[in-house]
């Protein structure tokens, strides 16, 4: 079996990605929210929560007809 381990915390590229955005400014805009979990260990240093970015795209995700 090939499981995949994922990191915990991502960097901002990363959740930019997981997020299909471009813009830094529209992750900032979801950390100020609190869409997303974030953890600041150094002052220049952000990290994003891989599962909360998951879980917000759960909770807009549309059921089909």
């Amino acid at each position: 079996e090939n499981t995949i381990q994922h990191d915990k915390w991502v960097s901002d590229e990363e959740a930019m990605a997981l997020l299909r955005i471009t813009s830094r400014t529209t992750l900032q805009k979801l950390r100020d929210m609190g869409s997303i979990r974030y953890s600041q260990p150094s002052r220049k240093l952000i990290l994003y929560d891989r599962e909360s970015i998951l879980n917000y795209l759960e909770s807009h995700a549309k059921e089909t007809f």
